[in-house]
């Protein structure tokens, strides 16, 4: 942990416990958001390929081909 966290967790910790909980609530939801944000990114900077042992191998090609098209669309 940083110093200026640590400053700030000593004030925080000095607060009343409803407030207290506003703000660790307000800190989930920013570290949730970013989490979130960071999975988004993996996710579109990662390559899709579709492959299916069944029957149904030319719906599992078409959206291989769907799902190749639109990065290329987003790397555009």
């Amino acid at each position: 942990m940083t110093e200026l966290l640590r400053q700030v967790m000593a004030k925080i910790e000095k607060l009343p416990e409803k407030q207290q909980d506003a703000i660790a609530s307000r800190l989930m939801a920013e570290l949730h958001e970013e989490s979130e944000k960071l999975l988004l990114e993996q996710l579109a900077s990662t390559e899709a390929v579709v492959w299916s042992p069944y029957d149904a191998h030319e719906a599992a090609q078409k959206l291989s081909e769907l799902l190749a098209a639109a990065k290329q669309e987003d790397n555009a």
